[in-house]
């Protein structure tokens, strides 16, 4: 069986894994991402391509950013700021020969749950990560959507206000990224929001600590009308959550009865109700996306 080497480019760390097709992982780790030029970013990954060179077939990718998927070619690359309007797969095969694939890290997780995980038995479905942003991907008719510009399922820029009174234009990641609950908590107990961890808030969470229930069921009363937003444009099966802080039980708990109250409260809506289920794959779905992609797109 080929194998393959698959990476996934963060804004903080690069992880990657020498697969097989079946998506079993052989080998893996990860390395600081680099931040000063675009050439140590490629020869960060030519260090990966010699450890395993003689072993894979190919090389794909996962990475932030605007991506045309066909071509390689960067436009954007989210936190990484020197990558802009780059030909990302062609720099790389020149220190890489061999052949290499780039998709955006959010259709990757919504192209991981869709090949084996929460949307394989969907048509129509949505992945949501919730980070330090809100990534996404968008399923319709079984397929991934694009867009026209790369861009569908860039949620964190959904508006949160369209009223022009309000002199203000407000993104859905400005209050539904983990740290915004983060910095919410600390605030109130007076923490450094620098030092404050996702992990430090869902303990309070685990030892019912008011302020922190108090926290939470505003993060998802506001996650509620968001997705809400979503259902009125993509009329979708299902919604799956993502991200660091979607293993945690009593946040799918809640967003679920936000969701309930929200459209129970609006039942002469023509939007129908989604189901809301987290993510199958945690840490390795931005891997299997990237695999699939590379395989079969």
């Amino acid at each position: 069986m080929k194998q393959y080497l698959v990476i996934d480019v963060g804004g903080t760390a690069i992880k990657y894994a020498l697969m097989d097709e079946a998506t079993n992982i052989l080998d893996k780790g990860d390395i600081p991402t680099p931040h000063e030029s675009i050439e140590a970013f490629i020869e960060t990954i030519g260090t990966l391509y010699d450890q395993y060179q003689s072993k894979i077939s190919g090389i794909a990718f996962s990475a932030p950013g605007r991506i045309d998927a066909n071509t390689g070619y960067m436009y954007t690359g989210g936190a990484i700021r020197y990558i802009r309007e780059t030909p990302m797969a062609e720099l790389l095969t020149q220190r890489c020969p061999t052949k290499i694939t780039l998709e955006n890290d959010g259709k990757c997780a919504a192209l991981a749950e869709l090949w084996k995980g929460s949307l394989k038995d969907v048509d129509h479905g949505v992945v949501l990560t919730i980070g330090t942003g809100i990534g996404g991907g968008i399923i319709v008719d079984k397929k991934l959507l694009r867009g026209h510009n790369f861009a569908a399922g860039e949620l964190s820029g959904l508006p949160t206000n369209i009223d022009y009174h309000d002199h203000k234009f407000n993104f859905w990641a400005e209050i539904n990224s983990t740290g915004s609950l983060t910095r919410a908590f600390a605030d109130i107990r007076g923490f450094d929001p620098q030092q404050t961890t996702g992990k430090d808030f869902f303990t309070a969470i685990d030892h019912q600590d008011e302020d922190a229930w108090a926290i939470l069921n505003e993060f998802c009363v506001t996650f509620a009308n968001g997705l809400f937003a979503i259902q009125t444009v993509l009329d979708t099966q299902r919604v799956a959550i993502g991200g660091g802080i979607s293993a945690q039980p009593a946040l799918i708990e809640t967003i679920q009865a936000k969701v309930d109250e929200l459209f129970d409260r609006m039942p002469y809506m023509p939007q129908r109700k989604m189901e809301i289920v987290r993510c199958a794959f945690a840490n390795d779905s931005n891997l299997i996306g990237a695999l699939y992609h590379h395989l079969y797109e």
